[in-house]
């Protein structure tokens, strides 16, 4: 594109011809990157919500981009497309609680593919959600926040009002529990 210059610079002026140019020429990248990472979803709602999402912000801080040509710039709405994205994914994926042990809940990750396997998954899964139902609110929240979403410690700290290192020990004691859990499971006691 020989004119993605003029058309940044254009963008930074807040011209609305260069946002509308920029949605033409990129809305089949963004949109690929935004559907990869809310593809476990599976809502297209969402995924649109998404890409215009990207588009504004990119709208609302073009003035922050300061690299040179077609290439940084596209390197730079993908980075925004990527982190928008996963932003949505979390906080999508925060409505979505275990299930306790003695209801019928969503499996935490797909079933394999025997019979066999199948069943040895839904045992584990079971045993699982007995383990991580045997925690405190607290000490769940931060194990899922940490492990299902991938927040890091500070952030999960920020959010729960506990210090860092308080979130770390938390997260410690939880895996030390899972693996004492999983060790008894094992012996065939619990």
């Amino acid at each position: 594109m020989k004119t993605n210059n003029n058309v940044i610079g254009r963008l930074k002026n807040r011209e609305e011809d260069a946002l509308e140019f920029i949605m033409d020429e990129y809305f089949p990248l963004v949109k690929g990157i935004v559907r990869q990472v809310l593809l476990p979803i599976g809502s297209r709602e969402l995924a649109e919500e998404c890409i215009s999402d990207v588009f504004l912000a990119v709208w609302h801080h073009a003035e922050k981009f300061k690299g040179e040509g077609e290439e940084d710039f596209r390197k730079w709405l993908c980075a925004i497309a990527k982190y928008r994205a996963i932003d949505f994914y979390r906080r999508e994926r925060k409505c979505v609680e275990i299930p306790s042990s003695d209801r019928k809940g969503i499996d935490l990750f797909p079933p394999q593919e025997s019979a066999e396997e199948q069943v040895l998954f839904k045992e584990n899964t079971k045993e699982m959600k007995k383990l991580l139902n045997s925690f405190s609110s607290t000490d769940r929240n931060i194990f899922i926040m940490k492990f299902f979403w991938g927040m890091p410690s500070e952030e999960i700290s920020r959010k729960l009002g506990l210090t860092k290192s308080a979130v770390d020990n938390r997260i410690y004691r939880s895996k030390k529990q899972l693996v004492k859990g999983v060790l008894s499971i094992g012996e065939g006691g619990n």
